[in-house]
């Protein structure tokens, strides 16, 4: 039932009890009320009239106007309320006053209920039963204020009040929902007041089947929020198995449980109806299928229990659940999910993938070394799907250097396989490498290269690779730029080093006139070697650079072969320099020659660390060398799939 519809049923059936109640009548009267302050009166946008309401939050006198009577009811004294009430009364009308608005639109019933004044609740209410129909400018009655404020005597004292009088008007108050489709239920939940949950659903079971805005329903919510006891109680106080149906279409309560990863609340649905486990999404989802893609161990155990033995329940791709656990990358669940399903090589999705065909796909390197160490899976590893492509396949086109690497490393990989396009992996990383490879493209390639992968012998992969030769020649000449850059300002730092000796020199008077001061000590040595070795790699890089300039695509590659390895040695030998000239001049100073060589130690072995890779073949077939090279590798790895927080 719609808002409008909750408040126009409220509105007739007060108007009902005024006429038919005749205590009820003499008793306003004694009070100073008429028959105008229980009218229904037209509001915008509605198709019927609504109680209280004959005049608009603007028209009616601020809640402010009687500061003591604000503070009375603010703070809970039910004395003072009363003796400035019936003060005022002697000179305004008892329901104009009680009728008095907060800018928001809330009365004094709205205050006291939201902080818990439960003596002046029940006094404004015993003077008028109609003041808890009245909403603020969000649409919430004073029920809601003191649900969401999780004051559950108030909240009592409210419903107690009405249900003596007419029951069938609290219920009608229960369902009403605010301007976000909430109801007093609703607000109770979404804020975490459990038994104010559980003694709403107990009045009324038929307010926790209403959705709000966010087509959200209280078992929803008392499962999102993790109330076992309320999900069990709304499930076993419905009677239609229809209406707790219905509620796992959208927004599913299993699901929220399953997410919250809560074993209380997922028992406490399926205790109720077993049959709650097997309902299926949009997407053909079981609950399974949302435990084991969510990583959720707990409840795929449990949910494994109320399952048929080796049913098979797949979604809209024909993934079943352990395909989703191995798409994320839970090997625990794999494991696991592996004991019920005994042959991995039958459950294929709708393209023919197996687990490692995901595994390698997503990236998950975890569930695919877990699958090459395990050799009742080994059946697997070549195995081919829709398209004819293989695990190694699948991760290289999806640029997943380590899995690559893994998986070459493996003796059982044939890497000689090709796909339905007639593509071998090495053809497949070439086909799909842009103009401007990253980092991780590149070394996925690289570890195909390394692992001596073929290139197939069709023509048109031939001609494929051909056309995209020249595409690369712009990116080398930019490291060619960038090379020549930093080898000069080697050479010039180094060259200006040679002439400005650590020491001085010895004057004319001396012995050596002209010589180096500290010609003998170990580290002046060190300097002056370093320096000179950095001077000169960095020149004969500045000369082959030159030569890479001609534009010849061979003579590039050479020339990058061999200036690589000399800039290392460059950047090195200068920073070998640098702090034994510095260790040089401060050594007489032992803590302070102590930390500028720890410091020299540290920078220098990071430098190796961030320069060896650019310069170590890592193409290498060699298995020797690719033993070697393997930490290299990793390192480069982790470089590539690491990023940076901003």
């Amino acid at each position: 039932m719609g808002r409008r519809a909750k408040r126009d049923e409220l509105a007739v059936a007060m108007e009902k009890d005024w006429e038919n109640n005749e205590q009820t009548r003499e008793q306003h009267k004694r009070s100073g009320w008429t028959r105008k302050h229980v009218s229904v009166v037209e509001m915008p946008g509605s198709s019927r009239k609504h109680v209280g309401m004959d005049e608009t939050h603007k028209d009616s006198e601020s809640i402010y106007e009687d500061f003591d009577l604000y503070l009375a009811a603010k703070t809970g004294n039910v004395e003072m309320f009363r003796g400035h009430f019936e003060s005022l009364s002697s000179t305004t009308d008892q329901m104009d006053i009680l009728r008095r608005r907060s800018p928001k639109g809330n009365t004094f019933l709205h205050l006291a209920a939201k902080h818990g004044n439960q003596n002046i609740v029940e006094y404004i209410a015993e003077k008028s039963p109609q003041l808890n129909m009245l909403m603020n400018s969000n649409g919430d009655t004073a029920l809601h204020v003191a649900a969401r404020a999780g004051h559950e005597s108030v909240v009592k004292a409210l419903l107690l009040n009405i249900k003596r009088r007419n029951e069938a008007e609290m219920k009608l108050l229960l369902g009403v929902a605010n301007e976000r489709g909430n109801t007093a239920l609703h607000e109770a939940l979404i804020n975490g007041w459990e038994s104010v949950a559980t003694y709403l659903i107990l009045e009324d079971n038929e307010v926790s089947h209403c959705q709000n805005n966010e087509r959200e329903s209280a078992l929803y919510l008392a499962a999102n929020a993790g109330f076992a006891k309320c999900v069990s109680l709304i499930i076993a106080t419905t009677i239609d198995e229809e209406r707790i149906t219905d509620q796992f279409t959208l927004k599913s309560p299993i699901q929220a449980a399953i997410i919250k990863k809560n074993r209380d609340v997922l028992q406490a649905i399926c205790d109720g109806n077993r049959n709650l486990a097997m309902l299926s999404d949009g997407e053909w989802r079981t609950p399974l299928h949302l435990a084991a893609e969510s990583g959720y161990v707990e409840g795929v155990r449990y949910l494994l229990g109320l399952y048929p033995p080796r049913a098979i329940f797949r979604d809209k791709d024909g993934a079943l659940p352990i395909h989703l656990a191995s798409i994320k990358g839970h090997v625990d669940l794999v494991i696991i999910l592996l004991q019920f399903f005994p042959d991995p090589e039958e459950l294929l999705d709708s393209y023919g993938r197996n687990i490692l065909h995901l595994a390698a796909l997503n990236g998950r390197s975890n569930v695919v070394s877990y699958i090459l160490d395990n050799p009742d899976l080994e059946e697997l590893i070549n195995m081919e799907d829709t398209h004819g492509d293989r695990p190694l396949h699948l991760a290289t086109k999806h640029w997943h250097p380590k899995i690559v690497n893994d998986l070459t490393w493996d003796k059982r990989v044939d890497i000689k396989l090709v796909n339905d396009m007639g593509m071998t992996a090495l053809d497949t990383a070439e086909h799909y490498m842009p103009p401007y490879p990253e980092y991780r493209q590149r070394l996925t390639w690289a570890a195909l290269r390394a692992a001596g992968t073929p290139r197939s012998m069709s023509r048109e992969i031939r001609r494929l690779q051909s056309s995209e030769v020249g595409s690369s020649a712009e990116t080398y000449k930019e490291r060619v730029n960038t090379l020549l850059l930093v080898s000069t300002l080697v050479a010039t730092v180094t060259f200006a080093a040679g002439f400005t000796m650590p020491g001085g020199y010895n004057s004319s008077s001396d012995r050596d006139p002209g010589i180096a001061t500290m010609l003998r000590h170990i580290a002046f040595q060190m300097f002056v070697l370093c320096g000179a070795i950095a001077m000169y790699s960095s020149i004969v890089v500045d000369v082959v650079l030159i030569w890479a300039q001609l534009g010849d695509r061979t003579l590039i590659l050479n020339a990058l072969t061999l200036a690589e390895p000399l800039i290392v040695i460059a950047l090195t030998m200068m920073s070998m320099a640098f702090t034994a000239g510095v260790y040089l001049v401060v050594s007489k100073l032992s803590w302070l020659g102590i930390v500028v060589f720890v410091m020299g130690a540290i920078s220098l072995a990071l430098l190796l660390l961030l320069l060896l890779p650019l310069c170590a073949p890592l193409t290498s077939s060699n298995r020797v060398y690719r033993y070697i090279s393997y930490c290299l590798f990793c390192l480069l790895i982790f470089a590539a799939t690491r990023y940076p927080k901003y």
